[in-house]
Protein backbone atom coordinates (compact mmCIF):
# COMPACT_ATOMS: atom_id res chain seq x y z
CA UNK A 1 0.00 0.00 0.00
CA UNK A 2 2.88 2.43 0.72
CA UNK A 3 4.51 1.80 -2.17
CA UNK A 4 1.64 2.40 -4.15
CA UNK A 5 1.65 5.62 -2.27
CA UNK A 6 5.24 6.57 -3.53
CA UNK A 7 5.04 5.59 -6.69
CA UNK A 8 2.15 8.00 -7.60
CA UNK A 9 3.45 10.63 -5.35
CA UNK A 10 6.81 10.36 -7.10
CA UNK A 11 5.07 9.89 -11.06
CA UNK A 12 3.25 13.16 -10.32
CA UNK A 13 6.55 15.18 -8.91
CA UNK A 14 7.73 14.25 -11.83
CA UNK A 15 5.88 15.09 -14.33
CA UNK A 16 5.10 18.38 -13.30
CA UNK A 17 9.13 19.10 -13.46
CA UNK A 18 9.27 18.18 -17.07
CA UNK A 19 5.89 20.38 -17.59
CA UNK A 20 7.75 22.99 -15.88
CA UNK A 21 10.89 22.67 -17.82
CA UNK A 22 8.70 22.08 -20.88
CA UNK A 23 6.95 25.55 -20.48
CA UNK A 24 10.09 27.45 -19.54
CA UNK A 25 11.98 25.72 -22.64
CA UNK A 26 9.21 26.23 -25.11
CA UNK A 27 7.12 29.78 -23.75
CA UNK A 28 4.45 27.44 -23.70
CA UNK A 29 0.92 28.29 -21.83
CA UNK A 30 1.32 27.29 -18.30
CA UNK A 31 -1.71 24.82 -18.96
CA UNK A 32 0.85 22.56 -20.48
CA UNK A 33 1.44 20.69 -16.65
CA UNK A 34 -1.94 20.55 -15.86
CA UNK A 35 -2.58 18.47 -18.99
CA UNK A 36 0.60 16.53 -18.80
CA UNK A 37 0.14 15.50 -14.84
CA UNK A 38 -3.42 14.52 -16.34
CA UNK A 39 -1.98 12.41 -19.04
CA UNK A 40 0.87 10.71 -16.50
CA UNK A 41 -2.24 10.15 -13.76
CA UNK A 42 -4.26 8.33 -16.55
CA UNK A 43 -1.39 5.93 -17.33
CA UNK A 44 -0.38 5.30 -14.04
CA UNK A 45 -3.85 4.17 -12.92
CA UNK A 46 -4.61 2.58 -16.76
CA UNK A 47 -1.27 0.37 -16.11
CA UNK A 48 -2.01 -0.35 -12.79
CA UNK A 49 -5.43 -1.87 -13.94
CA UNK A 50 -3.82 -3.74 -16.76
CA UNK A 51 -0.99 -5.14 -14.46
CA UNK A 52 -4.23 -6.26 -11.92
CA UNK A 53 -5.94 -7.99 -14.61
CA UNK A 54 -2.88 -9.99 -16.44
CA UNK A 55 -1.97 -10.90 -12.63
CA UNK A 56 -5.34 -12.70 -11.75
CA UNK A 57 -5.52 -14.28 -15.14
CA UNK A 58 -2.14 -15.75 -15.32
CA UNK A 59 -1.15 -16.00 -10.91
CA UNK A 60 0.05 -19.06 -10.79
CA UNK A 61 2.37 -19.47 -13.62
CA UNK A 62 3.70 -15.89 -12.30
CA UNK A 63 4.45 -17.54 -8.88
CA UNK A 64 5.83 -20.89 -10.18
CA UNK A 65 8.18 -18.61 -13.01
CA UNK A 66 9.13 -16.44 -9.18
CA UNK A 67 9.56 -19.74 -6.81
CA UNK A 68 11.99 -20.96 -9.66
CA UNK A 69 14.43 -17.58 -10.02
CA UNK A 70 14.20 -17.57 -6.17
CA UNK A 71 15.43 -20.58 -5.71
CA UNK A 72 18.10 -20.42 -8.00
CA UNK A 73 19.23 -17.25 -6.25
CA UNK A 74 19.47 -19.10 -3.45
CA UNK A 75 22.68 -19.53 -1.45
CA UNK A 76 24.38 -22.97 -1.82
CA UNK A 77 26.30 -23.75 1.31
Amino acid sequence: MLSEIFVGVLSGAISALIALKITEQFGLNFNIQFILSATVAALTVGGKALGKNIANSNSTPIVHTVGILLNKCKRRK
